[in-house]
């Protein structure tokens, strides 16, 4: 009898012991789980943001909840199917592993896994762990998939990765292609930081193909800041001129206010940015731009300055700008 309870209390603490251990993958990090993989796929999936969806060939922004009406989509991909298109969360990742290393990191919303696959699944994981996970795969590797990892932590949910990527784009050992994703990621996350983190940046950079992404990054913010910014950018003659030429540019496609980029033309004496000045306001639709341009044509003393204006003026189709060629053709 004392034999059998004996027994019996061994087996209810290896149940308690059980139940106190943490679950396999609780365990063990998304890391180490990875790593057991030299060569072959691992997937995981975690919670997406609420405002994206995803279909075979695809992710979308601001999920409605609604199938959208395209024409064309496919609702097979090499990893997940699809019901229909446009399927709210989760995120799915599919990592290929080479030699140990990530090569190809490949992002879903939605939609269920393929079946049977070559992958091993490691489950559900926190988006938070994801995140963790994949930003340190973008800091380690290098190649094609570290830039992918870095879209991948985009889809998580309540994760806020816009210092992190800032981090990558400061960090002058990592990859051009690298921390030019995380550069342009950082510019669509648009969150109260993102642009203040652009700006810093911006001071930090040496390279010119690296300032140039940080240029049209700020320029997507579509904020008064970031538009003050790219004006002043452009206005600063310690600049280089293609840098400036560029924020003008962007300056004048993010809808920064007429007034002040034609204000720009009358202090300008570089001839590179009156040329830049004069192909933007030809890229504006509004009257005031075409009022400059010909104000221009008529009236500025710089005779290669008025040619470019008749340039870009002939392009137009608005009734004012025939009628001022004509007067101009006729004297």
């Amino acid at each position: 009898m004392i034999g059998s309870i004996a027994k019996y209390a061994a087996a209810g603490m290896l149940v308690v012991t059980a139940c106190l251990l943490p679950r396999q993958g609780e365990s063990q990090s998304i890391a180490s789980r990875v790593a057991q993989v030299r060569d072959g796929k691992v997937r995981m999936s975690f919670a997406s943001r609420d405002d994206i969806c995803g279909w075979g060939d695809g992710i979308s922004t601001n999920y409605t909840g609604r199938t959208n009406n395209r024409s064309k989509w496919n609702n097979r991909s090499d990893d997940v199917d699809y019901d229909n298109e446009c399927m709210a969360g989760p995120a799915r990742v599919v990592l290929t592993i080479s030699g140990a290393r990530v090569t190809k990191v490949r992002s879903y919303v939605g939609g269920r896994w393929r079946t049977p696959s070559d992958a091993t699944d490691i489950g559900t994981v926190p988006a938070r762990e994801a995140v963790d996970y994949l930003l340190g795969v973008a800091n380690r590797d290098d190649g094609k998939g570290a830039g992918e990892a870095i879209f991948a932590t985009t889809l998580a949910d309540s994760v806020d990765i816009a210092p992190r990527l800032a981090s990558i784009a400061e960090n002058e050992s990592r990859s051009d292609e690298v921390r030019g994703q995380a550069i342009f990621w950082l510019g669509q996350t648009r969150t109260d930081k993102s642009g203040e983190y652009l700006r810093s940046l911006y001071r930090k950079i040496r390279d010119e193909d690296v300032k140039d992404k940080v240029i049209f990054s700020i320029s997507q913010q579509n904020d008064e800041d970031s538009q003050n910014w790219l004006v002043d950018l452009a206005s600063n003659a310690n600049e280089s001129t293609e840098m400036r030429k560029k924020a003008l540019f962007w300056a004048g496609q993010t809808g920064t206010p007429f007034s002040r980029l034609s204000a720009m033309y009358s202090k300008t004496r570089e001839t590179e940015m009156k040329d830049q000045m004069i192909f933007v306001f030809s890229q504006r639709h509004e009257a005031a731009a075409l009022d400059k341009l010909m104000d221009i044509a008529k009236n500025d003393p710089d005779r290669e300055a008025r040619r470019k204006a008749l340039f870009w003026l002939g392009q137009s189709h608005d009734s004012r700008v025939s009628a001022f060629l004509a007067d101009i053709i006729n004297r």
